[in-house]
């Protein structure tokens, strides 16, 4: 199964390079990325010692490349004709659903460190008196970690919109609304209660405190436990005959 999943990860890679979903993945990426140069401008040393924007970064960025990229796994072919062609291969189902799947994903969760890793430079450079300026180990393990069940979540509901979608704008178009609407919906609210500057202190007491990260782990929990829900479904959703069916 390791080199059939190799294959897969090459044909994506070659889809990806010469497809429309690399302008998607360059330009949406390249705009969240200046978020990695202005944070570490405006806060200097603060930067490595504020998980929030940290946060922010690593969440995001993965989320967004991977529902770019995932969504177009299906519908994509479909939409191109080429489905029909990768399904008659001798690639088993699993093969062909998993190698899209971590393909976009880890496509997704890379995002994260690079970004982590030019904002840090950044914040040197901006702060040199307190340089070196290091990320706290915890924080970053935990922003990492984050980022990659965030990314397995795109994929896993990408996934399942592209098993249904006509198109791979369609497909993308819903899964980043789907995921994006809570989001900035979350963000508004902490924007507005941090506008209140004894509520941004309490709020900054407690993230420091123990029972924040005792709440972080059960959302790595939750999100583990629903990323694994949503793998085992598509595994079992992803058939090929279904799928020879609906690209006719």
């Amino acid at each position: 199964m390791i080199a059939d999943l190799r294959t897969m990860f090459w044909k994506e890679w070659r889809s990806l390079i010469g497809g429309r979903a690399r302008r998607q993945v360059v330009l949406t990426g390249g705009m969240l990325s200046i978020w990695a140069i202005w944070f570490p401008i405006q806060m200097g040393g603060r930067w490595v010692s504020d998980p929030i924007p940290m946060a922010i970064l690593g969440i995001t960025l993965p989320m967004v490349v991977a529902g770019i990229v995932v969504p177009d796994a299906i519908a994509g072919e479909r939409e191109r004709h080429t489905l029909s062609t990768l399904l008659a291969s001798r690639l088993p189902d699993r093969s062909i659903l998993y190698g899209k799947l971590l393909f976009a994903v880890g496509l997704g969760w890379l995002t994260a460190p690079v970004t982590l890793a030019v904002a840090l430079v950044v914040a040197n450079v901006t702060d040199p008196d307190a340089a070196p300026l290091m990320y706290d180990g915890a924080v970053l393990i935990g922003v990492l970690v984050l980022a990659f069940l965030v990314a397995a979540l795109t994929g896993a509901i990408g996934l399942f919109v592209s098993l249904r979608a006509g198109t791979a704008q369609e497909a993308q178009q819903l899964t980043l609304l789907g995921l994006m609407v809570p989001l900035m919906a979350l963000g508004f609210g902490a924007t507005a209660l941090l506008s209140n500057r004894e509520i941004a202190r309490d709020l900054i007491d407690f993230l420091g405190g123990q029972e924040a990260r005792l709440i972080v782990i059960a959302i790595m929990l939750v999100l583990l436990v629903v990323d694994g829900l949503l793998i085992v479904a598509a595994d079992r959703r992803f058939r090929r005959g279904r799928l020879v069916d609906r690209s006719r």
